[in-house]
């Protein structure tokens, strides 16, 4: 709890946060766990059709409670801070979050974009809510695969696919923009007091996630780094003093944060 405590006196005397969200809100080895999860995971897995993982965990996400205490934890401590969220899941439960969605960057895809599996340019678009039902039928055994009406691509045709790293033709157009915004806002932390927070960062995401951080941190003699994750919390040496890491699991310790506060 003290701990706790300190990371909110931190976030809360810095002029900026940024947050990293990575694997361990994916919730893989939860989701592992679920004998009918499996089932629809060896099926799609079966046909090549691992563009569908995204919505098929996120459906199964839905009734993990933990989780989205963890995000209403991330929302509670970001309040009333000038920030910007790096996610990388892309099961879209941070869509369904409270954080400010203007604020938040998914460079490798989510649930709630689609893509034409082609890869045409410009086919982005939002996910259909049609798609969420159909996908919904089908992991509750009320439709099968075949029976599956995917909408098409305007350009060609083809069918359409979630817009995530599990595209054969990930189209990264669809976080380009976000993406753009980000850095902007990153160039603004030059020599302000900066206050990482990395949830749940393994080696999965390092090069996209971790790293940066350090080096971001490393860079500004005004920032500190915040890292929580179950195996890999330790600091590296350049900027021992000035963080601390929390070997825990990101998700669950948010969790608990948010029932200490209500």
């Amino acid at each position: 709890m003290e701990r706790m405590d300190e990371i909110r006196r931190k976030i809360a005397e810095a002029d900026m946060v940024l947050v990293t969200i990575g694997d361990e809100f994916e919730r893989i080895d939860c989701l592992r766990q679920d004998a009918a999860y499996q089932k629809v995971c060896n099926d799609i897995a079966m046909r090549e059709a691992q563009w569908a993982y995204p919505l098929v965990s996120h459906f199964f996400l839905e009734k993990d409670a933990q989780l989205k205490e963890a995000y209403l934890a991330v929302k509670k401590w970001l309040e009333g801070k000038n920030y910007y969220v790096i996610s990388a899941p892309v099961n879209g439960m941070i869509a369904e979050s409270e954080i400010k969605q203007d604020r938040i960057v998914e460079p490798c895809g989510t649930c709630y974009r689609t893509q034409c599996s082609k890869g045409c340019e410009g086919s982005i678009r939002q996910t259909e809510p049609a798609l969420i039902e159909e996908f919904a039928s089908y992991i509750k055994g009320d439709k099968s695969w075949e029976e599956l009406r995917l909408p098409v691509c305007d350009t060609c045709h083809a069918e359409m696919e979630c817009n995530s790293l599990y595209a054969e033709h990930y189209l990264e157009e669809g976080y380009r923009k976000d993406w753009e915004r980000y850095t902007k806002w990153l160039q603004g932390t030059v020599n302000r007091r900066l206050c990482v927070l990395e949830l749940g960062v393994g080696m999965q995401y390092a090069g996209l996630l971790r790293f940066p951080a350090e080096k971001i941190v490393g860079i500004n003699r005004k920032a500190e780094l915040i890292r929580i994750h179950h195996q890999l919390s330790q600091l590296p040496l350049e900027i021992d003093g000035r963080g601390m890491g929390i070997p825990c699991n990101a998700v669950e310790y948010m969790a608990q944060a948010w029932k200490s506060m209500v």
